[in-house]
């Protein structure tokens, strides 16, 4: 498996994730409101809205 750049944009919400050997995505894990989550949860959110793409990018190439 490839390994991954993981990382968050200053102190926002925003997350770059990063393939090393390639391209990557950009994931926002915001909230309205007051946002009491932790940075770990946010980690895990943004992690798993980044392969939610990627999965679809895979369905879109595979029906194309």
């Amino acid at each position: 498996m490839d390994e991954i750049e993981f990382i968050r944009n200053g102190r926002t919400n925003q997350f770059s994730i990063t393939l090393v050997r390639g391209s990557g995505c950009m994931v926002s894990v915001a909230l309205g409101g007051t946002d009491e989550r932790t940075d770990g949860e946010k980690h895990r959110v943004a992690l798993s809205k980044a392969k939610a793409r990627a999965k679809a990018l895979d369905s879109a190439i595979e029906s194309s």
